[in-house]
């Protein structure tokens, strides 16, 4: 009866790879900008694989709208704009963590510099649903939201010794707990901090490692 459970559950696992693996993933090319990338994930239910995908074009259409309202609004001319990624998790320590992080970048004619910002999409690849920093902070058993603050404010101080990055005067105590975090494939949580949040532009995007 066992071997029989087993080999039961076993085919059952192969049959469900998005629940107990990674998901996969083809890389895509917007049909109307040349240089916007994005990924497809692809699984074997297809209410699932259509939620999330949704959720990954609603990004990149979020960035794109943003970028042409804002030249409107500004009668600015959008000389460039692109986004790509990378996967920093993909079925991160055996979850069903699916991290994407996105850099959007754009340049309007006459400008000193392109904006270029790093925004993450966490997805429960088993739900479909958005990760959230709620989410973190009810998987902490208890942890308070200060408690999370204290440890972020004490990584990214270290990461910006180590890095020889000085803060804006007033970036800590920080204002808010930062929503822009990700897992990555050793499930250590980041926090990315954009140009201009924490340091000058000179210091670029800031990435923190706070379980490191």
């Amino acid at each position: 009866m066992r071997k029989i459970f087993l080999t039961a559950l076993f085919a059952m696992i192969l049959s469900v790879p998005n629940i107990c693996g990674a998901v996969n993933l083809s890389r895509e090319q917007s049909p109307f900008h040349d240089m916007i990338f994005y990924p497809r994930v692809h699984m074997n239910d297809a209410a699932l694989e259509r939620k999330i995908n949704t959720a990954i074009i609603a990004e990149i259409d979020r960035f794109v709208t943003g970028v042409y309202n804002n030249a409107q609004a500004n009668n600015f001319e959008v000389a460039d704009i692109r986004a790509d990624y990378e996967i920093a998790s993909n079925e991160a320590g055996g979850t069903v963590i699916l991290s994407i992080i996105f850099t959007e970048s754009n340049y309007f004619t006459g400008g000193a510099h392109p904006a270029t910002v790093k925004r993450v999409l966490n997805i429960n690849t088993s739900s479909g649903e958005l990760m959230s920093m709620d989410y973190l902070l009810e998987v902490g058993e208890g942890v308070s939201s200060e408690h999370f603050r204290q440890k972020i404010e004490t990584a990214l101080r270290r990461h910006c010794a180590r890095e020889g990055i000085q803060l804006f005067d007033d970036a800590l105590p920080l204002k808010n707990l930062p929503e822009n975090f990700y897992w990555d494939k050793n499930l250590h949580i980041h926090f990315i901090f954009n140009h201009y949040e924490v340091a000058p532009y000179a210091a670029g995007i800031i990435d923190v490692d706070i379980d490191a």
